[in-house]
């Protein structure tokens, strides 16, 4: 049996994990041990801990300023200001980290890593381990081009590109591995899938047909929803708006259901007194197929699946980014014009002002609609046999029976 290790290094919610916990459900059957590490043990409990797979905590420091990568407020130039952001600036931070993982590989001993926004994952495995790098396009950023190429014109660049390219090359000699010839060549793997649509690929422009498709196949296309006040919420427990959003449904007249991660019991309490139903699981598919059915609008924080998802089903969204990825995203929807977006500063009048205007307006579905039935007839075949492949392919075949 040949052991997998499924790593996501950085990011929060669901998104990452889940993309690699569909790619275990593939590979097990084939004979292949599924290992998680993950940034966040108990974030990520939900959906890992009925699993039976073993789930270690990934090595991220505490002592840095990530968590200004889930501030929308905080805008990234190009993905070097991530890698700042996670350590990359200086030698005795990475240093640490890149020996963590390497401790990690020598107490799992995979024989393949797969990785979800790792990037120091696919640093510490280069030359001793065979790496998939998976991911949306903002996730897994192009990874043969000189530099990163920049996400926003007008955001100011945290460090010079070529500082963190220093302090990886003394960190490689060091090891005695190769030493990269240029920094986003540090985010490669042996093989590499954009698992999304081309419209959410932030790099679609500067590096056109690198996406592969969504991983699984999407959800067909809903009709039109009925007339009336539904929406479908799924937001984290941890968003500092909730009493806002809770009071905007309120005084909106809303109805539906909501899947608030971590939700604590007065927030819970809040939704409630508001006429919304509040999950205490993640609906299964036909549930959730069945309450977005029913939904004029989904509110949600805008992460690339959740979107993809929505935009292929045909409703509507209204996101409360909490990211800067989500920000990017919500550009997305917004140029499409089949969604709206909660700015920093909302109160509980723009909430329902935002779900007013989305109850009513039938222009607002029928665009939804559209966008729907063209993603539908492009037929995109699931990346997924092709993530198989590749891993029977870095492994000498499926493992014997």
């Amino acid at each position: 049996m040949r052991t997998v290790l499924f790593a996501a290094e950085l990011g929060y919610g669901f998104g990452h994990v889940s993309r690699l916990i569909a790619v275990a459900d593939a590979l097990e059957p084939f004979g292949y041990r599924p290992v998680f590490a993950v940034g966040d043990v108990c974030e990520t409990f939900p959906i890992l801990g009925h699993r039976p797979w073993p789930v270690w905590q990934a090595p991220v420091s505490r002592a840095l300023p990530h968590l200004a990568l889930n501030d929308a407020r905080f805008k990234v130039a190009s993905f070097s200001d991530i890698l700042y952001f996670v350590g990359y600036g200086h030698l005795d931070l990475l240093t640490p980290l890149v020996r963590a993982w390497e401790h990690l590989f020598q107490a799992v001993k995979p024989d393949l890593v797969i990785c979800d926004f790792a990037p120091t994952v696919t640093l510490a495995a280069r030359g001793g381990v065979p790496v998939i790098a998976i991911g949306d396009g903002f996730s897994q950023p192009p990874s043969a081009a000189a530099d990163f190429p920049v996400l926003r014109e007008e955001a100011e660049p945290q460090i010079e590109p070529a500082i963190i390219l220093d302090v990886v090359t003394r960190l490689q000699k060091a090891r005695g591995r190769a030493v990269p010839a240029h920094l986003p060549s540090i985010v490669a793997g042996d093989r590499e899938f954009v698992c999304i649509l081309p419209e959410f690929d932030p790099y679609a422009r500067t590096v056109p047909g690198r996406t592969v498709g969504p991983l699984r196949a999407l959800p067909e296309m809903l009709p039109p929803p009925p007339p009336g006040n539904e929406v479908f919420l799924y937001l984290s427990g941890s968003y500092e708006k909730l009493d806002q959003i809770a009071e905007g449904l309120s005084q909106a007249g809303a109805t539906g259901q909501a899947y608030i991660r971590n939700a604590s019991r007065k927030v819970a309490d809040s939704f409630r007194g508001a006429g919304i139903t509040v999950l205490s699981e993640v609906l299964p598919r036909p549930a959730f197929r069945e309450a977005v059915g029913r939904a004029r609008c989904v509110i949600h924080h805008g992460g690339v699946g959740t979107s993809q998802d929505m935009l292929a089903m045909g409703r509507p969204q209204i996101l409360a980014p909490t990211s800067f990825e989500q920000q990017l995203t919500a550009d997305v929807l917004f140029r499409h014009r089949v969604g709206g977006r909660l700015r920093q500063g909302l109160t509980a009048e723009t909430v329902a002002t935002a779900l007013r205007s989305a109850f009513g307006d039938e222009a607002l579905i029928e665009r939804a609609q559209r966008a729907a039935g063209v993603v539908a007839g492009r037929g995109h075949q699931p990346a997924m046999p092709r993530i198989v492949q590749a891993c029977h392919d870095l492994t000498g075949g499926p493992p014997a029976a």
